[in-house]
């Protein structure tokens, strides 16, 4: 587990801890206590034990996702990073902690007790706390999804989103000229929810944890970590855009707007993308031909095989 991925699992577990003890008769002890199978829920209600928690807000859910990816074999609903027991005097630190961290009051940490102030404070701290992931996956789908090179993630504005016109703008690209690509539907509520968070339009859609604004070794290492947890080993940002390329090609998709989706000058850039998978599917389809020994093709070609050997003096 890497520091993005622990910090988020941190902060999801506890926040949904004091979630679940602030909608619920449940003491913070008895809900650490919890076993996976002790919790039931669908998309907008959780049942733990008897106690019905109503509506599900996403961080819990995704809390809940999260676990069973990294502990699946785990029966604790509530673990350390190790995988081990969540004690409540460990809770509560932790608590304080964040308390702090939001700059609300740490006295009282006890979610029951806590003012409904103190947990919006908390909560405010979701994006901060979670960016990193949220980063890594965006950046994941912006190569896969439109083929975006890394530098190109990297320079990333809030500016650069045009919601009215579904375009993003790309500066200083490879070409060495601004262009314009198109926003896929399913980008459109991610990215208004992300730069909602961004105050100034300047602001970077990409930074480290010091604050500063990502480079191309950091979409590479957020892309490869997140390959890593979907057991995806190496994965690089080249790698996807290729699979773009491969992917247009196996849909058949005209060269000439395959070269446009890929932003290639050359259009011969674009048709090695589809020659590799042509020569790959020959080169199987070739393999999987068997000569038939009786054939009289096959025993023409082997005559004139060994004539060959023979006129220029030299053993098979």
């Amino acid at each position: 587990m890497n520091y993005s991925s622990s910090t988020n699992f941190l902060y999801g577990r506890d926040i949904t801890i004091t979630y679940f003890a602030r909608k619920s008769d449940l003491p913070v002890k008895t809900i650490l206590e919890s076993n996976r199978d002790d919790l039931l829920h669908d998309p907008s209600s959780v049942m733990l034990y008897d106690a019905l928690i109503y509506p599900v807000p996403e961080f819990v859910l995704a809390y809940l996702d999260q676990c069973d990816r990294l502990f699946p074999q785990a029966e604790k609903l509530f673990l350390t990073t190790d995988g081990n027991t969540y004690y409540p005097d460990k809770f509560h630190r932790r608590m304080r902690r964040i308390l702090a961290e939001a700059g609300a009051k740490t006295d009282p940490a006890n979610p029951k007790k806590m003012t409904e102030a103190q947990f919006q404070a908390i909560l405010g701290l979701r994006f901060v706390i979670q960016r990193q992931r949220y980063q890594a996956v965006l950046a994941a789908a912006l190569c896969s999804y439109l083929g975006l090179r890394p530098s190109e993630v990297a320079k990333l504005e809030k500016r650069d989103i045009d919601f009215s016109a579904r375009l993003l703008h790309l500066r200083d690209t490879k070409s060495q000229q601004d262009q314009e690509i198109p926003m896929l539907s399913f980008l459109v509520e991610p990215l208004e929810r992300y730069t909602h968070h961004l105050a100034d339009t300047h602001s970077p859609l990409f930074i480290n944890t010091q604050g500063a604004q990502w480079e191309r070794r950091d979409v590479a290492a957020a892309i490869s970590h997140w390959g890593a947890e979907h057991g995806v080993k190496s994965l690089t940002p080249r790698k996807l855009c290729a699979s773009l390329g491969a992917t247009l090609s196996r849909l058949k998709v005209e060269p000439a707007l395959a070269a446009v989706i890929l932003r290639h000058r050359d259009p011969a850039t674009t048709l090695r993308h589809y020659n590799q998978r042509e020569l790959e599917e020959a080169r199987k389809c070739l393999e999987g031909v068997e000569l038939i020994s009786d054939d009289q093709m096959a025993q023409e070609y082997v005559q004139a095989y060994d004539h060959m050997y023979t006129m220029f003096g030299r053993d098979k």
